[in-house]
Order: C-alpha cells, then structure tokens, then sequence
C-alpha cells in the first residue's frame, strides 16, 4: 500500500484541481507540513490520477547550486512531455523526448551552457522558461510542482521569488503547486512573494492520516497490531500526523513482536508463537526509538533543539521550550521559570521561525505531540550535554509515555460534552486566536447542563466573573436545524450569554457554519478543540 493513500480525501480533492483546471478553472495548492508528513507522496498520487490533457512538470528541489537546479528541472520538463516519471540519465531521456518535443529538447540542450556556473541568474531565467516552451509545443495546460520551493533560496539568487512570483501570474496555463517542511518561512515567502495579482494560493496540509485508509498499511508495517484497537487507536491520535514518526515506531514494535515468542523458550508450543502487540510491546518500542539516545527519532528530536542552541538567544529558546513542553501556556508563564527573562520574546520568535512551536493568541502551543512528550522527559541538562543516567533517564521516559497513554485511555471513551467541560473548568483568562477570532478564555466557576434538541448533543452553560458563555456540544456533523435551535436557546437565556460556542465532533456544514457566523458565533472546528486540548495538556479527540 502506497504512503500516499494515507489522504485519499486531499488527494482527491488535488485530483478535483486538477480536472477544473482542465476546463479552465487555475487553482494554485500550497501544501505547508512538518517534514515526514506525506507531503510529497501526496502530490505524486494526486499527479498519478491526472487527466491525460494536462502535461505534469514535477521537480523535487534540494538545497542545490545553480547549474544542479538548472539541470534537475530541465530534466522535470523534458520527463513531462513524455508524461513518465521514470528517473532516466540525461542523454537518454533527451533522446526519447526529442521524438515528441524537439523543441523543448533542444532549449533544454541549450542550457548545457551554464553548467560551468557562469551566468547564474540568467540561466535560472531560462530554466524556468523552459515551461512555456512546452506548452507552446504540446498545446497542453501544465501543472508545476515544485517540491520543498524554499530550496530556491539556498540558490544564492536575490531574485529567484521574484522571477517565480511573475510567472505565476502571467502564465495563466500553468497551475502551481508547491510544498514546504517549513511552515513559518512558507507562509512569509507566500504572502509577500507568490500571493499576487492573479496568482492566489490555497494553504493545504496533509493533517492526520485517515483511519480507514491507515488500517491496511498499519498492519502491513505490524502484522497483529489489529489485535491490539486501543494501541491501534492511541498510536494514530499520538503520531497520526506524521506516519514517518508512526512507520518507524510501528516497524520497531513489528521486530519486538516477533522477538517475543523466542523469550518464551525453546518449549513454547509452536501455536503460541504467533505475534501479539501488547502495550508493553508500544512502551518497548517507544524507548527503544524515541528515549534510548541511540534511537533514531531520539536523534531526530535531539537535532531540532540543536539547531536552535547556536542562534543567538537559542541556549534561552531551548529552556523556553521545554517550559511549554511542561505546561507553560504563556510568555508570563515561561518568564516565570527564569531569574533574568531577558530577550524572551526573541527567544520565542527564534522557535516560532524553526517552525518548533506556534503562537495562537497570547498562548504558546508545540504542535508535535512525539516532540513534546520527549522534550518533557528530559532534563535539562541532558539536552544541553547529552549526558544523562541511563536508569533516571528510562525512568523519566517511561514515566512520560505511560502519562500519555494513560491519559489518553481515561478520556477516549469519554463523550465530546464532558471533555469539553472539563476543557472550560482549566481555563484561567488565557487569550487563544481560534476560528480567524482572538478572545479570552475566562475562569468558570460554574457550569451546568440545559436540555438540548436531540440526544446526541448538550447546550453547556458556564458562569464567570461578569461572564456567561453558552456553548452547543455536537457529537456528529451539525447542521443549519441545530444551529438556530441553539441561537433560540441563547435568546431564552437571561442574562444574555456574553459568548456562543459551537463545537461539533465532525464539524459542521457549509450552511450551518454561515448560520453560526451570522449569528456572532464562535465555531471550533475539531482542529480548533484540539488545539485547545494540546494547550491544556489532554490529549486530542477520539476519532468518529
């Protein structure tokens, strides 16, 4: 089974594109995601299912000199106008394509001439404008992927966003998309470079990977998981976001499981080695790549904080950090931690830049469920030096991850209205940007539950201090019905609620989320309650 069809809802959305840019409609795509979150094989399963009238230009960039970028996507085009994505050498894919596109061979030919390196900035000109020589040539509209775009700036060239912003917006035959591991510089890159006139992007992400679709693929990466359902489900709430975290726990648990009859000695009846992934066997794993220095998702979360200790302000970054992984929600609570807060803010935007934590409002968030819950197992110390007792540090790892699973066994039964308000008894007047809105999330001292219109959803209303918020609990989809019995409700109500909330497990439809905006209410998408969640230490919503 394919990585990418861990998103078969984006990718057929991407495939939608695709089709209306066919009949003319451009759609530009900006898939923005930590790196390990499926973003590429995403978009080459999405390129897979593309109509055949549209020529499919897809280059990976890498951080690259000039003549190596010049020549890979000369090579991207030339490959689309023999609509494979067979890596070929050079001189045999021009020999090929020269049958079909001799034009393009030849201006692709004509840019051997700056292999040297002289001329850089014309010669990325020129490879760019190897794209309307194609379509002139195929009479086809063509999509252009170019994969991790920030590479462009490791080219050393001024201009190279300039030169791309132009070309999206005059060259209405192309549909680009683009895709980047670092969301922070993305989206600046975006906004000020690429988002112009007649050149809009949509910002996509993968997300967490999709239940049904994930099965298949987990228990091919760990044969005998599917009899394991609360591992199964725990694993994709943890690491759902990211399957190269997951693939590599998975593989490690799928090792341990297979090791496990052998432990039971030589006299253990063939029937009982079969394998069984038990939580013992997801705690083994977890330390063997995530706690035990030598694991590979260790290294991996150990190289991130190293990135950011040689930055200025980056030793102050790193203990700011922790402080979130810990609790601290916001810049007063980290401050607090220190004697000398100098320079926090700068130490913060440091984290916000490498793309290590996001600030939503007032409050601070690290959006990485695997990255967090390593980071609040070690000390300190143990980050800076990498020197650590090995037992303390089992103990502190396996301390964390058993929280985290014990945590998440507590509430996953538990229905959408009750975690909600336990969600609002831990709120003290912290402000949160959710829903496009900022506002404060006050301290209540009281809450109770009103009779709502059907059995699967609750209207909670909660007092505070000269504040009452009404709030709709929805434990399917809701729709426009649900919403104006809820804006009656909140009439009924005296005194009037000061806020309105609606919160629904699956989200909401289209016409019932115009309805709620117009009635000044406040819609948390699941994504939104998640965050929440992430902010208050409990663990994200169990899936429908």
């Amino acid at each position: 089974m394919r990585l990418t069809s861990l998103h078969p809802s984006l990718a057929a959305y991407l495939r939608q594109r695709l089709v209306a840019f066919q009949d003319g409609f451009r759609h530009n795509v900006a898939i923005i995601g930590p790196l390990g979150n499926g973003k590429s094989t995403l978009l080459q399963h999405a390129l897979a299912g593309a109509p055949n009238g549209i020529a499919r230009i897809s280059c990976v960039l890498q951080r690259d000199s000039v003549p190596g970028f010049v020549k890979r996507f000369a090579a991207a085009v030339v490959r689309a106008s023999l609509d494979t994505s067979e890596d070929l050498p050079w001189e045999p894919l021009l020999q090929r394509a020269a049958a079909v596109a001799p034009n393009t061979v030849a201006a692709a030919r004509g840019l051997e001439r700056y292999a040297s390196g002289h001329l850089q900035a014309e010669a990325f000109v020129h490879a760019l404008d190897l794209v309307p020589v194609l379509h002139q040539e195929l009479q086809r509209p063509c999509v252009l992927v170019l994969d991790e775009f920030l590479h462009l700036e490791d080219l050393g060239l001024s201009h190279a966003f300039h030169e791309l912003g132009k070309r999206v917006m005059t060259w209405p035959y192309v549909m680009f998309w683009v895709s980047s591991s670092s969301g922070c510089r993305a989206r600046e890159i975006l906004r000020e470079r690429l988002q112009l006139l007649f050149g809009q992007f949509e910002l996509l992400s993968p997300g967490p990977i999709e239940t049904p679709a994930a099965m298949t693929w987990m228990q091919q990466q760990c044969p005998g998981v599917e009899q394991a359902p609360e591992v199964v489900d725990f694993l994709l709430h943890w690491l759902g976001a990211s399957p190269w975290y997951l693939g590599i726990l998975l593989k490690r648990m799928s090792e341990l499981s297979r090791l496990k009859p052998r432990r039971a000695g030589p006299g253990t009846p063939k029937r009982g080695r079969g394998r069984r992934v038990t939580e013992q066997i997801m705690l083994d794993a977890a330390w063997d790549v995530l706690g035990s220095s030598d694991g590979v998702l260790h290294q991996w979360c150990a190289a991130l904080v190293d990135r950011i200790v040689h930055h200025p302000h980056g030793p102050l970054a790193r203990e700011a950090l922790i402080a979130i992984a810990r609790g601290a929600r916001t810049s007063q609570t980290v401050a607090q931690q220190y004697s000398a807060p100098r320079h926090l803010s700068e130490a913060l935007q440091l984290l916000v830049e490498q793309d290590l934590v996001q600030r939503k409002g007032a409050c601070w968030v690290i959006p990485d469920q695997l990255f967090a819950c390593w980071l609040s197992s070690m000390p300190g110390e143990g980050l800076s030096q990498g020197a650590r007792d090995p037992e303390a540090a089992r103990a502190a790892f396996h301390q964390a991850v058993w929280s985290t699973w014990t945590q998440w066994l507590a509430v996953s039964g538990q229905p959408l209205a009750a975690r909600v308000e336990q969600l609002f008894a831990q709120f003290r007047n912290e402000t949160v940007s959710l829903d496009y809105k900022t506002g404060r999330l006050p301290a209540f001292y009281q809450m109770s539950r009103q009779p709502a219109r059907r059995s699967d959803e609750t209207y909670l209303v909660a007092e505070g201090e000269e504040r009452r918020w009404s709030c709709l609990i929805h434990e399917g989809k809701l729709d426009e019905a649900e919403v104006a019995a809820f804006e009656q409700f909140c009439r009924s109500q005296l005194p009037r609620p000061s806020r309105k909330i609606v919160v629904a497990r699956n989200g909401m439809e289209l016409n019932a989320k115009l309805l709620a905006k117009e009635a000044n209410m406040w819609v948390w998408e699941p994504e939104d309650v998640n965050l929440l969640f992430l902010l208050y230490g409990q663990p994200p919503l169990s899936r429908a």
